[in-house]
């Protein structure tokens, strides 16, 4: 006995079958194309986000090392007040005379010492130069010690290596002083980094 398949499930398989083609071939060509951009869009995403983290990163740090850089740049500032520069020195070792006069003393001796270059221990764009002087003033104990004040009393710093003092004439009560005093000078070396940094 033979068992004849009806035409209706025949057409149903055929239907599902080609139902089943047409959804692989509608993925294949419209889905499956998109599926490498919308990869390729997730990638640039992460890619941005990262770049994004990166560089709210790098800007902090510039932020931090800027303030340092001002700090340290405040600092110098504060120390370069400390040195004299050439015009000054000649300005106030040619005034120590009428200092002395003005506190009630008299020179008796200046002379000023061949300036001699510090070495630093790092090669540095700053050069500074020491300048020696010995002083001879005669005068009262108050009048020799109102004019080393008046001497060291400026914003430019003058370091007593040295100080001596004799009496003079014991009835007048004049005493000798022998002073030893160093003051420096500080000079930034042009450097051609810097002009362009400057020039920017």
């Amino acid at each position: 006995m033979t068992i004849k398949l009806s035409d209706k499930p025949k057409k149903n398989i055929m239907i599902a079958s080609i139902l089943l083609i047409l959804t692989v071939a509608l993925y294949n060509w419209f889905v499956r194309p998109h599926e490498k951009y919308l990869m390729a869009a997730q990638k640039y995403e992460a890619t941005l986000e990262s770049l994004d983290k990166k560089s709210k990163i790098i800007n902090s740090e510039l932020v931090l090392s800027r303030k340092k850089l001002d700090s340290l740049d405040n600092k110098f500032e504060q120390q370069k007040q400390s040195f004299f520069n050439i015009s000054e020195i000649k300005d106030f070792l040619s005034g120590i005379q009428s200092t002395a006069e003005k506190s009630g003393c008299m020179v008796e001796n200046l002379k000023l010492l061949p300036s001699r270059e510090v070495s630093l221990k790092t090669d540095s764009a700053i050069e500074i130069y020491q300048y020696q002087a010995n002083l001879s003033i005669l005068g009262g104990y108050g009048n020799i010690v109102k004019c080393l004040n008046t001497i060291q009393n400026r914003p430019q710093k003058v370091w007593v290596e040295s100080l001596n003092l004799d009496t003079k004439n014991p009835e007048s009560g004049y005493l000798s002083c022998d002073v030893t005093f160093s003051i420096y000078t500080l000079k930034v070396k042009e450097n051609i980094k810097n002009v362009a940094n400057t020039q920017k």
